[in-house]
């Protein structure tokens, strides 16, 4: 199952770079251009310039933002900006944070590699991948020979019995990063190079089947590059360092796991007509209205998240708001049954409880004739993160109206992953992202990771 191995990580100086919370950044993938000139503006050796570095009008085949990012890692190192670990570690990492209640709370977990295996032999996807950013990936990937960033996978434990290993290794020990990102998560990293613990860890780990969280092209990525290398070289004994890849380990059954939804906004859907479209609704849902006016708007928005989130928990439920009505409306599947009689066996029984997949079958496949594809290629879709942004979002531009949702759970994930089945796009958001520029993996001969043979 899991097959994890510790590794020489490169990090960076703080003896050469000084406040390290300057050369840290979010995940590519949530980088708006805005956000990227301003870690850029932060410091030059911020990790947004290997991870995403600017595309330029004077870019070309082998001079581009990907050969950049490989000439900056090799300077960088050159430099002793970053340094390569003396000895093969993991790395403990927390990262403690306010839940929307103002209660703080701590998420667990270590960076090591793991091997890569192809889906489903131990490690399983939730959320279907798409080529570009695979592509992308891959170009930086063959620039750098490096792993930039984790990927964040689950695995479950209900003892909790690695991270209390990991807890008594760094008590009373200072860690080697202490930053906090631009949301206040503190993020903590301590390097752990004890090889009689790290055994223990990696016996613990063995028979876990891991969940990816986030990083599913990343992921795919790291096995197009370790099939291209085994072509390359001619051969694979499983010891090479392309063989793995670098990761981060959760526990899913501890409890600093939280799972924010992401709403949809719908804009552009040709013919759309309000009342039609809340008749068809009204087939396959009860429609709780909560009206407001002009003097008590706020009061009535509260009132409808509150319900959502109560009724969440008994049914498939749904938030609306649609542009030019002055109500919120809560949509609750009819029956259990419902997604039965309307799709049978045509849809995987773990679907039919989700409120993602009811959403985007019944209301957007069935109702709205937004086709998978279309759906896919985000059509008539725009993703946002919180409720403010969504309500604000369904009075503007074309958009014409806007679902809400509640978070999918974690042991849905789990159901869907197992069973072979991946999610729509954007159904979890895992808070809070990992951070950028903890630690790099350079996969190379000097790589430093421990073989199965000599761990």
């Amino acid at each position: 199952m899991a097959e994890i191995m510790p590794f020489r990580g490169v990090l960076y100086a703080p003896e050469k770079i000084g406040d390290l919370n300057k050369v840290m950044a979010p995940p590519y993938d949530v980088i708006s251009p805005r956000l990227q000139d301003d870690l850029y503006a932060r410091h030059s050796n911020n990790i947004v310039r290997l991870e995403l570095n600017k595309i330029t009008d004077q870019d070309s085949e082998g001079n581009d933002r990907y050969s950049r990012a490989g000439r900056l890692l090799a300077k960088w190192l050159a430099d002793g900006d970053i340094k390569q670990d003396a000895r093969p570690s993991i790395y403990y990492y927390t990262q403690t944070y306010a839940l929307k209640s103002g209660l703080e709370q701590t998420r667990k977990g270590f960076v090591s590699l793991v091997r890569l295996e192809d889906f489903g032999k131990g490690i399983h996807p939730h959320e279907r991948t798409l080529s570009g950013p695979k592509a992308d990936r891959f170009k930086l990937m063959t620039s750098t020979d490096a792993n930039l960033s984790c990927i964040f996978s689950l695995y479950s434990e209900p003892l909790l019995d690695v991270n209390k290993l990991l807890e008594a290794a760094v008590k009373g020990k200072k860690p080697y990063i202490d930053v906090k990102d631009d949301d206040k998560v503190e993020n903590r990293l301590w390097r752990i190079d004890d090889v009689e613990l790290i055994k223990k860890v990696q016996a613990n780990m063995r028979n876990k089947a891991l969940f990816i969280a986030d990083g599913h092209h990343r992921y795919e990525t790291a096995l197009n590059y370790r099939n291209m290398m085994c072509e390359k070289t001619g051969g694979n004994t499983g010891n090479e360092p392309f063989n793995f890849v670098m990761m981060y380990f959760s526990n899913m059954d501890d409890v600093g796991m939280t799972i924010w939804p992401t709403h949809r906004v719908v804009h552009s859907v040709k013919g759309f007509e309000r009342a039609s479209f809340l008749e068809r609704c009204g087939e396959y849902f009860d429609v709780d209205e909560t009206p407001y006016g002009s003097d008590n708007e706020e009061e009535a928005k509260a009132a409808f998240l509150k319900k959502l989130e109560s009724k969440g928990k008994q049914a498939v439920t749904f938030g609306l708001h649609l542009r030019g009505k002055s109500s919120f409306l809560l949509l609750t599947l009819k029956e259990k049954d419902m997604m039965d009689r309307v799709f049978g066996n045509a849809m995987p029984d773990v679907f039919k409880g989700l409120d993602v997949t009811v959403l985007h079958s019944l209301i957007l496949t069935k109702i709205l004739g937004l086709t998978r594809e279309a759906q896919e290629k985000q059509e008539n879709l725009v993703y946002v993160k919180s409720y403010a942004e969504a309500l604000k979002a369904a009075k503007e531009g074309a958009n014409q109206m806007v679902f809400l949702l509640n978070p999918t759970k974690i042991e849905q994930v789990k159901a869907v992953a197992e069973t072979g089945q991946v999610m729509p796009q954007k159904s979890t958001y895992f808070y809070p992202k990992l951070l950028s520029g903890l630690v790099i993996n350079i996969i190379g001969s000097e790589s430093g990771a421990l073989t199965s043979s000599s761990a």
